[in-house]
C-alpha cells in the first residue's frame, strides 16, 4: 500500500487540481496571438515610415523622349525645337523634377513616360 500524501486527485477539490498560473489554454493562446499580431502591426508601421522618409527624399522621375520630340520636324526647325524641349525641361526641373532621356533607359514604367506631343506639362497626372 502507498501513502496518502495529501489526498487523491479524484477526491482534490477543482483549485488543487489546477497547475500553472490558472490560465485557461484558449485564453493564453489569444494572449499570444493578439501580442504577435500588435508587434507585427508595429514592426510594419515602422518599416513604412522609414520608406516613406526615403522616399520623400527623392524627386519624380519623368522620362521625355528627346528623339521623338524632334522626330518630324523640319531640318530648319530643329534649333528651335531643340530650344522648347530644353525650355520644357527646365520648367520640370525647377519643379522638382528629374528629367531623364528616354534613349539612355533600358525598361521603366509606362507612367514615367512623358509624352511628346503633349500640350502640357504633367507629372502624375496633373498639369504644371
Amino acid at each position: 500500500m502507498t501513502p496518502d500524501l495529501g489526498g487523491s486527485a479524484a477526491t482534490a477539490t477543482p483549485a488543487a487540481r489546477r497547475t500553472g498560473t490558472g490560465i485557461s489554454l484558449p485564453i493564453a493562446a489569444l494572449l499570444v496571438l493578439a501580442a504577435a499580431a500588435g508587434a507585427g502591426y508595429l514592426g510594419a508601421h515602422w518599416a513604412a515610415e522609414d520608406l516613406r522618409a526615403e522616399l520623400a527624399l527623392r524627386p519624380p522621375v519623368v522620362l521625355f523622349d528627346l528623339a521623338g520630340a524632334v522626330r518630324d520636324v523640319a531640318p530648319e526647325r530643329l534649333g528651335s525645337a531643340m530650344a522648347r524641349v530644353k525650355e520644357r525641361a527646365a520648367r520640370l526641373s525647377e519643379g522638382g523634377v528629374l528629367v531623364l532621356d528616354a534613349q539612355a533607359v533600358i525598361a521603366a514604367p509606362p507612367d514615367l513616360h512623358l509624352d511628346p506631343a503633349s500640350p502640357l506639362d504633367t507629372v502624375g497626372g496633373t498639369p504644371e
